[in-house]
């Protein structure tokens, strides 16, 4: 049995450490324990030497194999007293439908295959007869999140399906020996002009190793004006998370963000990009309200009337409807990286720290150490900012919606999956004043896919018409 100093180390390693596995002889799985950060001696957005890339590579792969053995040896320098990384192990599903092949025209070495979709839920839609199947409908949904580009599809009988990618990547050194290594790790990667980027999760990874930032290719709900490579690279990421069109001119269905009541900001540009994008691989595009998609996925119990709310990573957006009728539709530029950057400044450690401390489990009503207090104190501030900027919008006697019926309020998103969320914006919401009567406060089923399936439940009745 492998000792814990030996759990730890192999835990914070994640997928990374997964695939070092398989160069040694070492193969078991531990449970996950807490996150940690490495710091580094480069700064932000600065490329490290390959050498010392695969310098800490060799270390950590001698001493797992040292440790396995037997042998008392201490652990490497850059990892000593590390606490641990959550690790979410893959889960293999039995194949549903036929996928296409990724169209990924840059890709230098293709990383693994892609995963396969994952059953979430039933579109909210008449049921057929008892025994009688439905065909697949044409249209598919695609949620451009800041944080996640999310697909989904109707197969048979309803039921959708999903994938998603990380919107993140990471420059790295451009070079023969770079090549070799992300080759032999598996690690996608794509090559434009003389760099080379790590796409997805694994960005991820290696930016919490070497104590970097992933860069990002949107910013506040749209594309990052700051990252000049965020067009094509947001391009491979949508090529390889959708499928192939059914047929020609196929509705694809994407979400893009409301005018923000906090700040001057222009989707023109955002949505143009992507409507050449899709249209350049066999899509029709259709746009959507992000709130409003939430309202499509979740109030259908409620004859779709009601108000959903899609707290994000870049921001939040809010969309109030009646009977399917978008009535309002606004967004506020505060979401869960604003959480993130300004737990972070306070703690003295990268966002990526912060990102993974959120999604290994914190709760907001029992944080357990100074940085689960620190990230607690900001995601009250942000509900508390979210919910007030609702009561001064609903709350105007002029061009607000007037619901004669108590209207229930439907929240979804990532940054809404923390444990604690719903009742913290209960609470707030018991002072906030309205125009009109509030129902209930409800949670999304599946609060990460919500965005995606009302994007795809639009398609498919627009496809009908």
């Amino acid at each position: 049995m492998v000792d814990d100093e030996l759990q730890r180390i192999r835990q914070r390693l994640s997928k990374i450490n997964d695939k070092i596995k398989r160069y040694s002889s070492l193969d078991r799985e531990e449970d996950p324990s807490e996150n940690e950060v490495i710091t580094s001696k480069y700064r932000p957005g600065q490329e490290i030497p390959v050498d010392e890339m695969r310098a800490k590579l060799r270390a950590i792969n001698d001493y797992i194999r040292d440790r396995a053995m037997g042998k008392d040896v201490k652990p490497p320098v850059f990892l000593k007293d590390a606490p641990a990384l959550e690790i979410k192990l893959p889960v293999k599903r039995e194949r549903r439908i036929a996928m296409a092949e990724p169209v990924a025209e840059i890709v230098e070495e293709p990383a693994e295959p892609e995963p396969e979709p994952v059953k979430v839920r039933e579109l909210p839609v008449t049921k057929p007869r008892r025994g009688k199947k439905l065909d697949e409908r044409l249209g598919v949904g695609l949620d451009l999140g800041t944080a996640y580009v999310v697909s989904s599809r109707e197969v048979e009988d309803q039921r959708v399906f999903v994938k998603n990618e990380r919107n993140a990547f990471l420059s790295v050194r451009c070079d023969t020996a770079t090549k070799e290594l992300l080759t032999k790790l598996k690690i996608k990667y794509v090559g434009l002009g003389d760099k080379l980027y790590v796409l997805g999760s694994m960005a991820l990874e290696l930016a919490d190793i070497f104590g970097r930032e992933t860069q990002r290719s949107m910013n506040m709900g749209i594309l990052n004006p700051t990252e000049a490579e965020s067009i094509p690279i947001l391009k491979l990421l949508v090529q390889n998370i959708l499928w192939e069109p059914r047929q020609e001119k196929e509705i694809c269905c994407f979400s893009i963000p409301a005018q923000p009541i906090d700040r001057d900001q222009d989707t023109i540009y955002h949505r143009g990009v992507f409507e050449s994008i899709l249209r350049s691989i066999g899509f029709e595009p259709m746009i959507i309200d992000e709130g409003y998609a939430v309202v499509l996925a979740e109030l259908e119990a409620q004859d779709f009337t009601g108000i959903g709310v899609s707290c994000g990573a870049g921001m939040v957006n809010i969309c109030a409807a009646f009977k399917s009728v978008p009535i309002m539709s606004f967004s506020i530029t505060r979401g869960g990286d604003w959480i993130d950057k300004s737990a972070a400044t306070v703690l003295g450690v990268p966002m990526s720290r912060v990102s993974h401390i959120k999604e290994q489990g914190l709760d907001l009503k029992h944080p357990k150490n100074r940085d689960e207090e620190a990230i607690a104190i900001y995601y009250r501030n942000y509900i508390n900012y979210l919910i007030e900027s609702m009561s001064r919008v609903f709350g105007k006697t002029a061009g607000t919606p007037q619901f004669k019926e108590p209207v229930d309020i439907v929240f979804a998103g990532g940054s809404s999956m923390v444990p604690g969320f719903i009742d913290a914006v209960k609470d707030e919401m018991r002072t906030a004043k309205f125009g009109f009567t509030i129902g209930k406060i409800l949670h999304a089923k599946d609060p990460f896919t919500s965005v995606v399936r009302g994007c795809l439940f639009n398609a498919i009745q627009s496809g009908k018409e």
